[in-house]
Formats: C-alpha cells, structure tokens, sequence
C-alpha cells in the first residue's frame, strides 16, 4: 500500500483525487488545497471522512503525516519548482502535472536532486500513456504511411484559461510531447506566431512551427479564444495520413491511405481507404497513474515521464517564447 497526499484540488487534481480514491494499491491520506471553500467543495463531492483523509490548506502539514510516500503535484507550475524542491529534500516520491516548471534550469535541477536520492520524479505528460497514440507511434515506426512528410495539430477552447504560464506553455506541450515521441525526435529549430486578445498579460493565441532532423515540419495551433474545442492532430506521409481527434471518441485514431495513380499526368488520387482503427476502453489517467506505483515500487520509469523527457519540453517551450519576443524569427533549440 503506497500513502499519497495531493497537493492541489482544482480541475487536474480532481482527476487524481477520483482516481487514487478508488485504487486498491493506494491509500489516499491528505489533500491540500489553499481554498477554504474548494476544499468544502471536494469533500462533499467525494463523501470524504477528514477523520480518514486530512483536509489541509497548509502543504507543510503534510510533512507531519507518517509513512507518507507520494506528493502529486497539481498546483499552477509557477509553485511547482520550490514544492517540488522541497519534498525531494523530505525524501518524498513525486508526480508533478505538466510543465514540470517554468524553467529548464529549475527543471534540470530537479531531475539531478531526484536522481541523487535515488527517488522517482514523475511527470504527467499523460498523452504518451494513451493507448492510441502508443499505436499511432507504432504504425508510424513500421511505415504504415511510407516515408513522413509533415504534421500539424490544433488545440483549442474557451475555458480553462490559465494565469500562470501562456496557452503555449498550457496546450502546445501535448502537441509537442506526442510529436517528439512519435517521430523518436526532438526539433532542431522552431518559430512562433502569438496574439493576445484577452486582457491578461499571457499569449493566449498562437501558431507554431517545428523543424526535425529528419526533415519533419509540424505545424501546432493552440487558442485559449475558441468557441469549438478542438483537439485534433495530423500526422502526413507518402502514402497516407493518421488523424488522432479526441473529439471523436468513438474513433479518435483514423488511417487514411490514398490510391494513387501514378500513371496519369499529372498523378490523381482515386479515392482513399479509410481504417478505423479498434481500441477496447481505458482511462489514459488511470493508465499513468499505475505507472507512477510501479516507478516507486520498481525503482524504474520510462523516458516519457522522466525529469529529463520534461526538461527538454521545457527547452523548446522557452526557445518558442525566445521566438516570439524576437519578431517571430527562426530560434536554435538549446539542449544544454
């Protein structure tokens, strides 16, 4: 049995109460949140006995709970460098919400103090753990499309707009983790294209552009202004397309292959097949979640929840930010 706290109840940490409060392998023991009223909230939503789970609005509190485990993180990131920090020290095994923090030096940091206790750093890109895009990446790796040519990718609504980081930093890091995983890449170069249309100070509409060493260019559009939620990514190649659409849940992954007639001038396509491709049900959430018990009952995690894996999500996030403030020019990704 692994005893956990969260640290955080709003939208995400909602996710992870409802899902750690119904694990076998799990014991739900505090969750903190600084909002009074939130945490009346998330009591009576899950019938929670505070006699059994400690309701705290103080995370120091939660260093004074014995045989304590796990800390999930699901504060805004600006917080999440100095909690993380400090539970690392506390000798504490961490899951942290996307992005790990606002900064890739904090971001290595971290991962170095992790691995120097020998403690497991876990980041929530919870896309990778999606079953279909683990099989997007395969048909890809097997070129069921031939030889890629480019994708593109749009990620967009009109809530859940966020004060802490901007909707680049809040949506495009989906769009880029699966990219980077599926193509087994990182981007070499990237360019960036932003507006801001809310009264807040934070970009909150933006196009965005990916270059790889394999010649690979993706193109994200991500929008914290749209009435249509849309969550739809392309991935193009020679002999057809993959589209992954969230919006269509009952067939999110779809293989489209074109008939080309080469022998006419100039070449046509006669028509296309389209494959839905089968998937039985799962809960991507819980999926991860597992996979944080095992990397703390293993000792071993895989590369796309690792600090590392995070911190260079981190440097691309900053050079497409370093792209904006200098008039949208093509920016070197720094790997340091």
């Amino acid at each position: 049995m692994i005893n956990i706290a969260i640290l955080g109840a709003g939208r995400w940490g909602n996710h992870f109460i409802r899902i750690f409060l119904n694990d076998p392998d799990v014991k739900l023991v505090a969750i903190c949140e600084q909002r009074q009223e939130q945490l009346i909230l998330i009591q009576d939503k899950y019938k929670i006995n505070s006699s059994e789970i400690k309701l705290l609005k103080d995370y120091q509190e939660i260093k004074k709970i014995n045989n304590l485990d796990a800390v999930i993180i699901t504060t805004p990131a600006i917080y999440h460098y100095d909690l993380i920090k400090d539970l690392l020290e506390h000798q504490y095994q961490i899951l942290s919400e996307k992005p790990l923090t606002t900064n890739s030096f904090q971001a290595k940091e971290l991962t170095e103090l992790a691995n120097s206790k020998n403690l497991t750093l876990f980041v929530d890109h919870t896309y990778l753990f999606n079953p279909l895009i683990q099989r997007l990446k395969k048909e890809i790796t097997e070129e069921k499309i031939g030889s890629l040519k480019y994708g593109y990718a749009s990620r967009t609504h009109a809530d859940a707009i966020r004060k802490d980081v901007n909707v680049i930093w809040d949506l495009a890091i989906h769009d880029i983790s699966i990219f980077n995983y599926v193509l087994g890449q990182k981007p070499t170069h990237v360019k960036a294209e932003g507006q801001n249309f809310l009264s807040h100070d934070l970009i909150d509409m933006a196009w965005l552009k990916l270059f790889y060493p394999s010649g690979f260019v993706a193109t994200i559009h991500v929008s914290w202004l749209n009435a249509d939620k849309q969550r739809r990514l392309t991935m193009v190649g020679e002999k057809g397309s993959f589209v992954f659409d969230e919006m269509m849940p009952q067939s999110p992954l779809t293989l489209y292959q074109a008939n080309i007639n080469q022998n006419s001038s100039p070449m046509s396509v006669d028509g296309y097949n389209t494959e839905k491709i089968d998937f039985a049900s799962f809960n991507t959430l819980q999926i991860m979640g597992d996979r944080f018990l095992s990397a703390i009952k293993t000792n071993k995690q895989e590369k796309i929840s690792t600090g590392e894996f995070a911190t260079e999500l981190i440097q691309i996030l900053e050079a497409l930010d370093l792209s904006l403030q200098s008039n949208n020019s093509m920016v070197t990704v720094n790997y340091k």
